[in-house]
């Protein structure tokens, strides 16, 4: 109680003192300052200027507490597709192709029954107890494509071991020459449709660099429109090719392991036919 009756009467003294200076011609500035620190003294530390109705904090929202919205701007496909540029269109179409490709190739894989593991050991099982004529007839009972090939062979093994070597050899390349149909066109557009992409992207830039040097003073808005057709072109390509090429190794993977399993069969049998002769 005695500080603030103590405070109260040096504050109303610096007062009276300051204004009784500023009557008698004393410098205004510092009395203007005095008054200033003695009132912010006067003043609590806990009181808060009122915020403005449209100032916002930190979080983004006003501080009576409502949420600012913010509008998104949705792209569609079809909108990046035209912001690509002219070269769009032929990336579309070899993607369309190659998809067509892809998807008969799955379906004539899927119908040819390659089957190589399971008939190699059902074929094993049999080939040691068993002649050529029941060897034979399970191979024609069987709906592999590798069972035609040795059935095929089997009809000439009475001509010698090397007739038989070459009827096997035949029946493989024809089955062969069946998987492989339509491959050529799918890994041929998985090369090609990224070139294209990079030549959209060489004409985006192109686009960008001749505005730079039409314009007297250049801004990002400027240039945005052919640095994106670049970026779209190259990403529409990548996209459009990564499928087909992994497609393709997936098919050319099928046949190699047909192929090895073809040749470990033939290559039993003839070892069976040398056995026997001897």
């Amino acid at each position: 109680m005695k500080r603030k009756i103590l405070f109260t009467a040096i504050l109303a003294s610096s007062m009276f003192i300051a204004s009784h200076i500023s009557l008698q011609g004393a410098p205004e500035p510092m009395a203007q300052k005095d008054i200033k620190i003695n009132t912010e003294k006067l003043t609590t530390s806990t009181e808060k200027k009122p915020v403005a109705a449209d100032q916002k904090d930190i979080s983004g929202k006003k501080e009576t507490g409502q949420p600012v919205s913010f509008t998104e701007e949705k792209t569609s496909l079809y909108s990046l597709f035209r912001q690509g540029g002219p070269f769009m269109w032929p990336i579309l179409l070899f993607f369309a192709l190659a998809l067509g490709f892809i998807i008969e190739r799955g379906l004539f894989f899927y119908r040819s029954s390659l089957g190589t593991a399971e008939f190699i050991d059902d074929f094993e099982k049999i080939i040691a107890d068993s002649d050529f004529k029941a060897i034979h007839a399970f191979c024609e009972n069987r709906d592999e494509a590798v069972a035609a090939i040795v059935a095929k062979g089997l009809k000439v093994r009475q001509a010698g071991i090397e007739r038989i070597e070459k009827s096997f050899s035949v029946a493989a390349s024809v089955q062969v020459a069946a998987l492989e149909r339509g491959l050529n066109v799918i890994s041929a557009m998985g090369n090609i449709v990224p070139m294209l992409g990079f030549l959209g992207t060489v004409s985006g830039m192109i686009t960008a660099f001749s505005k730079i040097a039409a314009a007297d003073q250049v801004n990002a808005r400027l240039v945005a429109g052919g640095i994106q057709e670049a970026l779209l072109t190259t990403a529409a390509g990548l996209i459009a090719a990564i499928p087909a090429l992994f497609c393709y190794n997936y098919f050319v993977h099928r046949i190699d392991v047909f192929v090895a399993g073809v040749e470990r069969i033939t290559a039993d049998i003839v070892e069976k036919m040398i056995e026997e002769e001897i």
